[in-house]
This record gives C-alpha cells, sequence and structure tokens, in this order.
C-alpha cells in the first residue's frame, strides 16, 4: 500500500522526493529521472546548488540501467515496448509542466509580483517557491488552487489531466464488465459511450 502511495506522489516529477526514496523503480520513473537530469544540467550552468541533485539523480538513472538494461539478452519486448510508452509519456508530461512553470512566471511578471509575492501567497518560504519554479519540487493541489482562483489561470493549464496506460486498460476493463453485466439502469450504449469518451 505504501509503494502504491509513493508512486502516486511521483506522478509529476518531485525531484527531491525521487532521490530520498532513493531508487527508480519502473521505467517510467526511469524517462522522468532522465529528463529531469537533463533539465537540472542545463540548470546548474546559472544554479550551481543544482549540480548536486543532477549528480544524485543520474547515480539512480546509472544503477536502474545496470540492474534493468545492462544484459542485452535479458531485455524482453515487453520492457522495450514499456520503456518506449514511458518515454512518450515522460516527454508530454515534462513539456506540460515546462509550459505551466512559463505561464506561473509570465503571469507573476504581468501582475507585478516576484517570487516572495508567490511565496507569501502560497505560505512557502522563498527556497521552496524557487525549487517549484524550478521543477525541483511539485506544486500541491491547494497551491495550483490558489493560482487558478487568483490569476484566473485555466485549471487545465495548470494540472495535468492525462491518465497512464494502465489507468486507462483499467477503466476500459470495468466498463466492458459492466456492459457484460448490464442491468435495466445501465445500458451498454451509456457504457460504450463512456469508453469512447476515454480514449477522446
Amino acid at each position: 500500500m505504501a509503494q502504491i502511495k509513493r508512486s502516486h506522489t511521483l506522478k509529476e516529477t518531485d525531484i527531491k522526493s525521487l532521490i530520498q526514496k532513493g531508487e527508480i523503480s519502473s521505467e517510467l520513473e526511469l524517462e522522468r529521472a532522465s529528463l529531469a537530469a537533463r533539465f537540472l544540467r542545463l540548470q546548474s550552468e546559472n544554479q550551481p546548488e543544482l549540480a548536486l541533485l543532477e549528480e544524485r539523480l543520474s547515480t539512480l538513472i546509472r544503477d536502474y540501467e545496470l540492474k534493468h538494461w545492462s544484459d542485452f539478452k535479458q531485455v524482453t519486448e515487453k520492457q522495450v515496448a514499456e520503456s518506449d510508452l514511458a518515454e512518450k509519456r515522460a516527454e508530454k508530461e515534462f513539456k506540460f509542466y515546462k509550459k505551466r512553470r512559463e505561464l506561473i512566471s509570465k503571469t507573476l511578471k504581468q501582475n507585478g509580483l516576484n517570487q516572495n509575492d508567490l511565496a507569501a501567497i502560497l505560505a512557502h518560504n522563498k527556497s521552496y517557491i524557487s525549487e517549484l519554479l524550478n521543477g525541483i519540487r511539485t506544486f500541491s493541489m491547494n497551491d495550483l488552487i490558489i493560482i487558478h482562483r487568483l490569476f484566473g489561470i485555466k485549471l487545465e493549464d495548470l494540472v495535468f489531466t492525462e491518465i497512464t496506460v494502465e489507468t486507462e486498460k483499467r477503466i476500459k476493463e470495468a466498463l466492458e464488465k459492466t456492459v457484460s453485466n448490464s442491468s435495466k439502469t445501465k445500458k451498454p450504449a451509456q457504457v460504450t459511450s463512456l469508453v469512447k469518451a476515454l480514449y477522446s
């Protein structure tokens, strides 16, 4: 149960949490960590304090790759397919979160505010806000709701709403089971339209 909670909190790449966890446990986490490490490497040119985080993250990446990818004879087609899906998913997430950070920073400037002001508004300290805006930590849902309400930024620009392939599969199976157990209150056509909505 604890593992489920932990991976849920890492949905949005929280670099510090991943480092504290001490290991990468899936292809998706590997891809997220790889993108985060590249991002940190670029950011550390202007913020040298980020170099240590990048180094620790790179160690976790190497450890995972040694364990799961070093013996090519052991690599399965399923593992390669999972890696490909994870890479696409992580890139999509990374682009979304980068765009969100840029939007929040731009909105602050447009309103004559800075990181210190946002820190006071969200009740965080300045270094924590800096980590949020640099992608080191994740915004809480409460932070995003405050930003949405205060600045009028649409929630769909603040909250990544795509669901994982595993979740899609689970929902589809549940809906298909509902169709097969159809009762008077559940019409197959209604359930079929829900399945279509899932993939639109």
